[in-house]
């Protein structure tokens, strides 16, 4: 995929809402599924983003250098009107969009949308195309494959250990898990993507991410 020029972001206020977005986008919780376990965090302030170019957040970051979401991150909705989606993400965290979805990331942790039309058995898909795919990219390790029920859906899911893309600006290389999730809809499936370097625990920001995720 490759970034468009541009970018912007306009905010407002609602109560809504990551290896490249090529084949293995994104990178999410320490070896484990997104489940609901874990310490309950306070209620995070939530507010709109919307812009179909690629997107730069100009707040500082709220992340820290290891990539884990505070508990008290507030949330911003990115909206994309062109591909149909939108999504919650990390207030400062960096939005890039590209011609067939969106990376959003911290320092090492990532969140990252691809849509692909046409699709409309993401199992199928999963297995004759994306996860070859993953699993000829040096570092892939497949922790699990099964589906889940996360807001009513049952969606095909992944969990993987794989090296982060590069830092943009230190070139640093992390090695983290990533849950990845297959969310069908009208114009095919989004995989939606949540990295972080292993270890660190966002359980909660994560689920908070892919429940968030809706069709336009």
């Amino acid at each position: 995929m490759h970034p468009t020029p541009s970018p912007r972001v306009h905010a407002g206020r609602a109560v809504l809402l990551t290896t490249g977005l090529a084949i293995a986008l994104g990178a999410c919780t320490s070896g484990a599924a997104i489940s609901s376990a874990g310490v309950s965090a306070p209620a995070p302030t939530v507010e709109r983003s919307t812009g179909p170019g690629a997107v730069a957040s100009q707040v500082p970051d709220v992340g820290t250098t290891i990539g884990d979401v505070p508990d008290d991150a507030v949330f911003l909705t990115y909206d994309d009107p062109d591909l149909g989606f939108g999504i919650q993400y990390v207030e400062g965290w960096q939005v890039t969009r590209a011609v067939d979805g969106v990376m959003i990331r911290d320092k090492d942790s990532s969140e990252t949308i691809q849509v692909v039309t046409g699709v409309s058995d993401p199992a199928r898909y999963v297995t004759s195309t994306d996860l070859p795919g993953l699993q000829a990219q040096q570092g892939f390790a497949l922790i699990k494959q099964d589906t889940v029920q996360i807001g009513g859906r049952s969606l095909v899911h992944l969990v993987y250990h794989l090296p982060a893309p590069p830092d943009p600006v230190t070139g640093k290389v992390v090695d983290s898990t990533v849950d990845r999730y297959y969310v069908p809809g009208a114009p095919g499936i989004a995989v939606v993507s949540l990295s972080t370097p292993n270890g660190v625990d966002n359980v909660d920001a994560f689920r908070q991410m892919i429940e968030s995720f809706a069709w336009a």
